[in-house]
């Protein structure tokens, strides 16, 4: 696998996933305040989060089928979209990371607007949740074990 195709697997997982995730939780009031024209309106936030979540399912799955990626990498996503469709919690859990970084705007920038307190109690809650249910089903392993170890624990059970 290429160093950037290590790269690109690596950015969805494990600590690099968790701090990609951060950053973008950092950015979500800034765009989203530049996006609705400064409205306070929690339907804007809501409606423009889940562009963005439809954004990072079909952006990924376009970049797929366009770049010429290694069997091994594609192998790797397929993986993860399985377990993915297997266990919600396994995508829930990565909100908890983009509300750790909805949470900073909470102190400083004239803190969270209603429709961002409400995206950041979403994302933590919903996350947070999905992060305990996953670990449990899982043990946290590194990435590219998630499927040995899960289908192993889905095929005893």
């Amino acid at each position: 696998m290429k160093h950037f195709e290590r790269f690109l697997v690596d950015l969805d997982s494990g600590a690099s996933g968790a701090v990609s995730r951060v950053a973008l939780g950092l950015c979500i009031p800034p765009l989203f305040r530049a996006l609705s024209g400064g409205a306070d309106r929690i339907w804007i936030d809501l409606a423009l989060f889940l562009a963005l979540l439809i954004g990072l399912r079909v952006g990924p799955a376009v970049l797929r089928k366009a770049l010429p990626f290694s069997a091994e990498a594609k192998q790797i996503w397929l993986d993860r979209r399985q377990i993915a469709k297997k266990y919600d919690c396994y995508q829930w859990q990565k909100l908890f990371w983009v509300g750790l970084g909805l949470l900073p705007y909470a102190a400083v920038s004239g803190g969270l607007r209603t429709g961002e307190w409400l995206l950041t109690a979403i994302c933590l809650m919903g996350g947070g949740a999905g992060l305990l249910i996953w670990r449990k089903i899982n043990a946290a392993p590194p990435a590219p074990q998630l499927k040995a170890q899960v289908l192993a624990k889905t095929s005893a059970g």
